[in-house]
């Protein structure tokens, strides 16, 4: 195998499967990448076992021929060079890595028979939708997910498939995203499937620019083509829990505020939080959001307070100070939309007057908080 391009171009291409690579694995075979030349067509090809990403890339080939090798080593060596053209080939047992008067050898690690197989094009009903929307999508659920490994059906993305309708789902138990979209492109049966967090994050990763994706699925895969790019993911087995029993129906009171004033406000005020439990306070009363958090530990405390459009009764609710940024960073409008019942139930939090071609909803327990500590 022998090929040459610009490090540039080659680079691009290898930063997609840098984030499948483990640093170390029980299956050395899975460190590794395939390198497959056929005439100006250069295929790479990396997995964990669990995500599989295959990308193509134009180069200019010399000699057709297939290598595995050490997959961080060989991203770093290319990372390394100048932004000149680069040769790549084989010579027996090495492939050599040059560019100018710079020469790096690298062993072939492992036979090409013992990559993990690359599972087969899947075919039938599919959704389609543009890539931006899906990392839009993917960003905006993603990291809600569980990272307890014990309840694994928590640590993905839910996606729900009806008649030209997705719903994505994400939960940690403490906080619930829901996005839904009615117009995209999809006219198979309804189905559910739980996509792994990593997975999606690696499609997001590879996506910059806007084409139409594909995504097949079928019972334990699934699989994303667009551009150049292919990835296949296995689904997480289990049943997601019935959220919809947990998103009250009944919070009519409402607090407008804007998104950008609150989050200034609650990083400062989180400052002060107890490092533990970052519980922050909102004091809620007619015309003012009041921020405020103490940490007897450290005797510390802090306050502010921001304009709210509220016409409810005084109100004391607790959240987790991580959390309740983490949400309010993901809302797409300049106000945010708070919808409660009390101080004790669940909180839905939604964009205002939002021009969105999706409904996006997010849902955050309370934390515990001792009603006379208002200050």
């Amino acid at each position: 195998m022998i090929f040459s391009t610009l490090k540039s171009n080659l680079m691009t291409q290898l930063s997609l499967i840098n984030p499948i690579l483990p640093a170390h694995s029980a299956k050395p075979i899975t460190e590794c990448i395939i390198l497959g030349l056929k005439d100006n067509e250069l295929t790479i090809t990396a997995t964990d076992i669990s995500v599989t990403l295959v990308n193509k890339v134009e180069v200019n080939g010399v000699e057709d021929g297939t290598v595995v090798v050490h997959g961080k080593k060989f991203i770093n060596i290319v990372k390394s060079l100048p932004d000149t053209l680069l040769t790549v080939k084989k010579e027996g047992s090495l492939v050599k890595i040059i560019s100018n008067n710079i020469k790096f050898e690298l062993s072939l690690t492992e036979d090409y028979e013992d990559f993990p197989a690359t599972p087969k094009n899947l075919s039938g009903n599919n959704l389609v939708i543009d890539t931006l929307k899906l990392k839009n999508y993917i960003e905006k659920t993603v990291f809600t997910v569980s990272p307890d490994q014990l309840r694994a059906v928590l640590t993905g993305v839910l996606f729900s498939l009806k008649l030209n309708s997705l719903t994505m789902v994400a939960t940690d138990s403490v906080r619930l995203v829901k996005l839904e979209d009615k117009i995209v492109k999809y006219e198979g049966e309804d189905t559910d499937m739980i996509l792994p967090a990593k997975s999606l994050q690696i499609v997001a990763n590879a996506i910059d620019k806007n084409e139409e994706c594909l995504i097949y699925f079928e019972e334990n895969y699934v699989e994303f083509r667009f551009g150049t790019v292919v990835i296949f993911s296995r689904l997480i087995n289990g049943k997601y829990p019935a959220y919809q029993a947990i998103i009250p129906a009944n919070n009519q009171l409402k607090a407008k505020f804007d998104k950008q004033t609150a989050i200034l406000a609650l990083g400062r005020v989180s400052l002060a939080c107890n490092p533990v439990t970052k519980l922050i306070k909102f004091n809620l009363e007619p015309g003012q959001l009041l921020i405020n958090t103490e940490d007897s530990n450290s005797s510390s405390k802090a306050e502010e307070s921001i304009p709210l459009d509220y016409a409810g009764e005084k109100l004391l609710i607790g959240f987790n100070s991580t959390k309740i940024i983490e949400l309010f960073k993901n809302i797409s409008t300049e106000m945010i939309l708070l919808e409660i019942s009390s101080g004790k139930k669940p909180v839905i939090i939604k964009p205002f007057e939002s021009n969105d071609t999706y409904e996006l909803m997010m849902l955050l327990m309370p934390s515990s908080v001792d009603n006379s500590g208002n200050n």
